[in-house]
């Protein structure tokens, strides 16, 4: 007697109500076929078929000019500064280099069968004869000079001297006038979309 009266309290348990508009209300359900394969491939077909690049309108702006043409024209090899040393080679880029010393200069340029290395990998090898100078965004850009000390430090190495910004190679613009400076500063405020101070 024990096994029916449980049986019974979990059929209670799980009693759901009848759905709205179900058969227990006296509505039809509504039945309808599987799609067929067939059915799918021609709903397939049909969407393939439809191209929605028509249906965007005309294209806005130049469709006959490629943009990417003006950076083909510029040359990676031209733009850099090549040092190589007992088969290695780096490159860096123009005006990163501040100083060459006579008796290095043959390290500037390529030497036959030298292997192409990473900036930080050729420097760490050839740490006796490169100086880095860390400079700041404003140097590298010509907006402050350097200081004093430090250029007549530069003039008397007995290394090639490299200019550097959170540790990478960078090209130090040659000092602007205040003039180009004020000139910069307010085509950067006229720019779109940049944070104004």
């Amino acid at each position: 007697m024990k096994p029916t009266i449980s049986l019974l309290l979990l059929a209670s348990l799980f009693q759901v109500a009848p759905v709205k508009g179900g058969p227990a209300e006296g509505g039809r359900v509504q039945m309808r076929d599987a799609v067929t394969n067939a059915e799918m491939a021609q709903s397939h077909r049909n969407a393939s078929m439809k191209d929605p690049l028509k249906d965007l309108g005309e294209p806005i702006g130049k469709t006959d000019v490629d943009p990417a043409k003006d950076q083909h024209s510029r040359d990676f090899i031209k733009e850099s500064t090549v040092l190589s040393f007992r088969g290695a080679l780096t490159l860096v880029p123009k005006r990163s280099v501040l100083f060459v010393p006579d008796a290095l200069m043959s390290r500037v340029g390529v030497q036959a069968n030298a292997k192409v290395q990473t900036w930080g990998d050729f420097r760490n090898a050839n740490r006796g004869w490169i100086r880095c100078l860390e400079v700041s965004r404003e140097q590298a850009l010509g907006a402050e000079p350097l200081p004093e000390a430090v250029t007549e430090a530069i003039t008397t190495s007995t290394s090639i001297v490299i200019a550097t910004f959170k540790d990478g190679p960078i090209s130090v613009l040659p000092l602007k006038t205040p003039e180009e400076l004020e000139a910069a500063a307010a085509a950067e405020k006229a720019k779109p979309g940049v944070a104004r101070n």
